[in-house]
């Protein structure tokens, strides 16, 4: 009787807590409007179909970021238009600015993000939020990292937040046909969100909280094809916010020669979709990425930065009938980045008739 009344007291309350599930029209996911890799990669957990990470990864896994080697500069801007003439307001803003730097032991994010949108069918209220992160190599394939989060919300009632993100990151190598399988695991808002705000749910009742609370990502990635020319990759993850609902994103990502990168994801928010919510409409977006020499500069060329590399991107997203946004951002990684190994020489007999033997040492130096 005791266990009979313990399971349905533990059944009452997954019932409670999934009828309280009632966030804003993709509430979810409001960090990822600020970016257009955001917006095609799937918000992938894994890094996308063929792999990515800069400050921005601290959004779906702190993770990802632990084996780059460069200091990382990144910016980017969204604007969102509504159609509809009912609205009061129909031009949103999202932004977002970071920054990622390696050090010996482990590698430092820092990350802002923006978000201004109050259209009658996509209600997300206004939103300032930071994020600080860590992020380390355990092994030459595991990864780990974590992030704290903190924020201020206005003008659909007032709020603060402030919460962490954890993950890992595996790097299987090949796996039959496939080449870098990726599979990886986080855990977000963890902590105290956006809950006193009067911004209306995807269904009837009290707004839950904005994003939700325990958010758990899971996916998996790797390249279907590549060569010298060109590669085509693709991320499968999937998202429970506090197991109270099912996000998928499905994701393609096609290079050629490491320069232009052409992508198509597909998001499916089972309870907006029950809800009424359509949002069926792949994103699509473009990156073009390219060296620069920077001469006559004596910082530039003390810190090993004259020649650096630049990503530029943009997007384009369909999120129902009459709200679409376009984005735009840059990445700059200063310094190119080293795919020689590090060598070990051994000196084997005497001083005055050594023989060297190199032995190359897996992974990277930061």
């Amino acid at each position: 009787m005791k266990k009979f009344f313990s399971a349905a007291a533990v059944f009452l309350l997954i019932l409670t807590a999934a009828n309280a599930y009632n966030p804003p029209v993709y509430g979810d996911n409001i960090f990822e409007l600020s970016s257009p890799r955001q917006l095609v990669n799937g918000t992938s957990c894994v890094g996308g179909g063929l792999f990515y990470a800069s400050p921005e990864s601290l959004v779906a896994n702190p993770a990802l970021t632990a084996t780059e080697q460069r200091i990382d500069l990144n910016a980017a801007y969204t604007g969102l238009f509504s159609s509809d003439e009912s609205n009061d307001k129909r031009y949103g803003n999202a932004f977002q600015f970071g920054i990622l730097i390696p050090f010996k032991r482990f590698v430092f994010s820092g990350y802002g993000n923006g978000t201004m949108v109050n259209f009658n069918e996509m209600k997300l209220g206004n939103s300032f939020d930071f994020k600080f992160g860590l992020a380390k190599e355990i092994t030459d394939k595991l990864t780990v990292g974590t992030n704290l989060n903190s924020g201020i919300f206005w003008g659909a009632g007032t709020d603060w937040a402030l919460s962490a993100n954890i993950g890992f990151l595996y790097n299987y190598g090949n796996l039959g046909f496939l080449k870098d399988f990726r599979y990886g695991l986080s855990v977000l808002n963890l902590g105290k969100n956006f809950g006193q705000t009067s911004l209306p749910g995807i269904k009837e009742g009290a707004v839950s909280s904005l994003p939700t609370i325990a958010t758990v990502k899971a996916g998996a990635a790797g390249t279907l094809f590549g060569n010298d020319i060109i590669k085509l990759g693709f991320n499968f993850d999937f998202t429970i916010p506090a197991f109270m609902n099912l996000i998928t994103d499905m994701g393609l990502q096609f290079a050629v020669k490491d320069m232009l990168f052409i992508s198509v994801s597909e998001k499916l928010n089972i309870a907006e979709l029950a809800n009424g919510v359509k949002n069926l409409m792949p994103s699509v977006g473009l990156t073009f990425r390219f060296t620069f020499d920077v001469k006559n500069n004596d910082y530039l060329n003390k810190n090993g930065w004259s020649q650096s590399e630049m990503s530029a991107s943009v997007a384009w997203r369909q999120f129902n009938e009459t709200v679409n946004a376009v984005s735009a951002g840059v990445d700059v990684n200063l310094g190119l980045k080293d795919e020689t190994p590090p060598v070990i020489q051994l000196w084997l007999g005497d001083d005055d008739a050594p023989q060297a033997q190199t032995i190359p040492v897996a992974g990277d130096e930061k």
